[in-house]
C-alpha cells in the first residue's frame, strides 16, 4: 500500500538517481553543470528581444571540447549556482590538459596572439577608442563553432582503437583520443563554397563595411583598400567564382589568395592587409601566389596584374561598366528578336491553317513555291 508520507523521499531518490546518471555520462562535468544546463527551455530574452538559450546537453558531449571542464573556459564563474553571466568566454585561457610538447597547461593563446595581430583580430570584449571599430570584426567563435570530433566517421575504426586498448586499457579514453586526433590528421579545410559563404557574410554587408571604412578614417586616420566595400560582390562577378559555382572545386576562393598556402592552417588566422609586404596579395608577391594555379607555375608579373575582383561599378572600372551596358543591349536585342521572329512564324501558321502547313510547309517557303 502506498503511503503519502513516503512521496518526498521517493522524489529525492529520483533526483539523486537522475543527477548520478547525468554526471556519469559526461566525464568532464565534475561540478554537475548539466544538472541545470540540460533543460532545453532554459534561457532568457534580452532587452533587444533576442532569445538566448543555455542548454548544451544534446550536442556538447560530441564536440571537440567535450572533455574540457566547463570552468576551464568559463573562468569568471567563482561559485555554484552562479550569478548572472556578464562576461564572455575568451579563447586564450588555459585548460586543465597538459600539453606534452611543453609540459604546460594547454592553451589556444599562441594562435590567438597571431589572430589578434591580423586585420580581423580583436578582443572578445573590445574597450577604448577603437571599441566601436572592433565590433565589426569577427571573433574566434564566428568561424569556429565547436564542431563534432570527426564528421566523417560515426564510430572510430576498431582496427585502430582495439590495438590502442591493449596498453591504454580505458576504452572511453582511446575513443575520444582517436576521434580528436584523426580529425586533425585528415584534411579538414573548409570547402570552397563554405569559405566564400563565411567571408561574404561580412564582406557583402555594405552598411557595415562603409561604417567600418568611415570609422577607420576617423579614428585611425587610415584609408581602406579601394575595393574593400565591394570585395565579395566583385569576386562573385569574376571568372574564378563562376568556375567554382559551376562545379570546379579547384577554383580559387577567398582563402586561396588571401592566405599563404605553404602554412595554410596558421595563415588563415593571420590575414594581412594587401599593403603589408608579407601578404600573399602584396604587389611583390602576387606573381608567386598566381603560380600556384596558373600556367603550371609560369605566371609572371604581367599576368598578376589582371584584376581578380572585376567590378562593374563606374567609379571603379568605367570600361567594364559601359561594356556591361553594351553587352546587355546586344543580349536582350538578340533574345527579343528571336522571340519576335517566332511570334511572326506562329501568326503565319495560324493564318494558313493546319492543312496548308501539312501540305506546303510554313509561309517561309512561299518564295520557293512561286508565291
Amino acid at each position: 500500500m502506498f503511503h503519502k508520507e513516503r512521496l518526498p523521499l521517493l522524489v529525492l531518490l529520483a533526483i539523486i538517481l537522475s543527477v548520478m546518471l547525468n554526471s556519469g555520462a559526461y566525464a568532464a562535468d565534475d561540478e554537475n553543470c548539466l544538472m541545470c544546463h540540460k533543460f532545453r527551455k532554459m534561457g532568457w530574452v534580452t532587452e533587444e528581444g533576442t532569445r538566448k538559450y543555455y542548454y548544451v546537453e544534446p550536442f556538447f558531449d560530441k564536440t571537440v571540447h567535450a572533455r574540457v571542464p566547463c570552468r576551464d573556459c568559463h573562468v569568471y564563474i567563482k561559485e555554484l549556482p552562479h550569478a548572472a553571466v556578464t562576461e564572455g568566454v575568451t579563447c586564450n585561457t588555459q585548460c586543465h590538459i597538459i600539453n606534452p610538447a611543453t609540459n604546460e597547461r594547454f592553451s589556444h593563446k599562441p594562435i590567438w596572439d597571431v589572430y589578434r595581430k591580423s586585420v580581423h583580430g580583436r578582443d572578445k570584449l573590445p574597450q577604448g577608442e577603437t571599441a566601436e571599430l572592433d565590433k565589426d570584426k569577427p571573433y574566434c567563435i564566428y568561424c569556429h563553432t565547436n564542431p563534432k570530433y570527426n564528421p566523417y566517421e560515426e564510430t572510430p575504426a576498431h582496427e585502430i582503437t582495439e590495438r590502442c586498448n591493449v596498453c591504454h586499457e580505458n576504452e572511453q579514453f582511446v575513443t575520444h583520443w582517436y576521434m580528436h586526433t584523426s580529425r586533425r590528421i585528415k584534411e579538414i579545410r573548409r570547402m570552397p563554397e563554405e569559405a566564400v559563404e563565411i567571408c561574404s557574410s561580412c564582406h557583402e554587408n555594405e552598411r557595415m563595411l562603409e561604417r567600418h571604412a568611415e570609422l577607420k578614417k576617423e579614428i585611425e586616420h587610415k584609408e581602406m583598400g579601394r575595393k574593400y566595400t565591394f570585395a565579395a560582390e566583385s569576386y562573385k562577378e569574376s571568372f574564378h567564382y563562376k568556375t567554382l559555382k559551376y562545379g570546379l572545386e579547384e577554383a580559387p576562393h577567398c582563402l586561396s589568395c588571401h592566405a599563404d598556402q605553404e602554412n595554410y592552417y596558421l595563415s588563415v588566422h593571420d590575414i594581412k592587409n594587401s599593403r603589408n609586404p608579407e601578404s600573399p596579395i602584396h604587389p611583390d608577391n602576387r606573381a608567386s601566389m598566381c603560380k600556384g594555379c596558373h600556367y603550371h607555375g609560369k605566371a609572371d608579373k604581367n599576368y598578376a596584374k589582371v584584376d581578380p575582383h572585376p567590378s562593374a561599378r563606374i567609379d571603379d572600372n568605367p570600361f567594364i561598366y559601359y561594356a556591361s551596358i553594351v553587352y546587355n543591349i546586344i543580349a536582350y536585342s538578340a533574345f527579343f528578336g528571336l522571340v519576335g521572329l517566332k511570334a511572326l512564324e506562329t501568326f503565319g501558321r495560324k493564318r494558313d491553317g493546319v492543312y496548308w502547313l501539312i501540305r506546303n510547309g510554313t509561309t517561309w517557303r512561299r518564295n520557293k513555291l512561286g508565291w
